[in-house]
């Protein structure tokens, strides 16, 4: 949606893929870092809490499909 409507707007193209790049590439590289830092002071525990979430997630969705 948003996409198209940048088309839409009088706008300079350029500038807004350069600031989404930008604000992707400053995010991914901060959460690289975080991680780094955790997975260092926290390793096991932080791969079973992930574990964890990822099977509730799993969980979760399959009953939601099951109840549909």
């Amino acid at each position: 949606m948003y996409g198209v409507s940048l088309a839409f707007l009088d706008v300079n193209i350029m500038v807004i893929a350069l600031a989404i790049g930008a604000a992707t590439f400053l995010m991914s590289t901060g959460g690289m870092l975080a991680g780094r830092f955790i997975g260092a002071q926290f390793g096991r525990w932080a791969e079973v809490v992930g574990g964890l979430a990822l099977i509730g997630l799993g969980v979760s969705i399959l009953i939601s499909h099951l109840s549909a």
